[in-house]
């Protein structure tokens, strides 16, 4: 149902019917979360470690302990009167690291059908994997749709529905795509979520509508391109846009290893992993 899902959407006695199409497409997307279920795997999280002082720990410290050095060489007075206040009492602690990632998706007629439900399963993997990172979505065809922004908080089913929603059209326009993910990119980073975001492109490499879009590739900070198909004459532009925006490429040539490459590289991104 997932991978007909808009062939069912256009038939006019579903689209007659809102409570039949809501259904088609709560279905679709309960079957995409559940095929993404069972592509998970564990992850170890990327930690900082810190110093600071009890007052000011964050709400998501992990493995707190005092740290009596330090809270005997900034407090010398506070420990002797045994006056200790959390101003005065320094902890050792860890922090979740924070990487800000945007995907970039290609949505056209070319990545319909299985390609589209696949793709589907590979956002459900990343998400419910990272539920709480700062992670954007972008989806394009004709135009470029935010499907999220890397601060909002939806449900998974929320935003699976939200793409099978997004109109497949007949024309890819893959520099529109690249430029709406680049404001992502800079919102992200101005709102100083630690290091500038990472972009992951995920395209079969052909475009039918804008410019060549690799001029952009060097404005990202780091763009990792996931090139769908066995496609060679648009390998070139790919490779181009990897190492342009100072990242890498990975080829996908199997639809079925789509959503384990996409969880895989995201891990490697979040874990602080260089990809170049």
């Amino acid at each position: 149902m997932a991978t007909r899902y808009h062939e069912f959407k256009t038939q006019p006695q579903i689209k007659k019917d809102k409570k039949l199409s809501d259904h088609i497409r709560f279905l679709s997307a309960s079957a995409i979360l559940e095929r993404a279920q069972a592509v998970l795997g564990s992850v170890v999280r990327p930690v900082d470690q810190r110093v600071g002082v009890l007052s000011e720990l964050p709400a998501d410290a992990e493995q707190p302990d005092i740290e009596m050095d330090e809270t005997l060489e900034n407090s010398p007075l506070a420990v002797i009167s045994s006056d200790l206040t959390e101003h005065d009492i320094w902890m050792s602690y860890q922090v979740p690291r924070r990487q800000p990632i945007v995907l970039s998706v290609d949505t056209s007629l070319s990545m319909t059908g299985e390609k589209l439900a696949l793709t589907a399963v590979a956002l459900a993997v990343v998400l419910l994997q990272f539920p709480d990172d700062a992670i954007g979505i972008v989806a394009f065809e004709n135009e470029s749709m935010i499907l999220k922004r890397p601060d909002e908080r939806i449900s998974l089913q929320q935003l699976v529905e939200r793409f099978l929603d997004v109109p497949a059209q007949g024309y890819t326009h893959l520099e529109e795509g690249m430029r709406t993910a680049l404001q992502l990119v800079r919102s992200s980073t101005v709102r100083g979520q630690g290091k500038p975001a990472s972009t992951v492109l995920l395209t079969d490499g052909k475009y039918t509508a804008g410019k060549d879009p690799a001029y952009l590739a060097c404005r990202f900070p780091h763009l990792v391109v996931l090139k769908m198909g066995n496609e060679k004459a648009s390998l070139n532009l790919c490779r181009e846009l990897a190492q342009k925006g100072r990242g890498a490429l990975r080829e996908v040539a199997e639809l079925e290893a789509l959503p384990a490459v996409m969880y895989s590289v995201v891990k490697d991104l979040l874990r602080g992993r260089s990809l170049s």
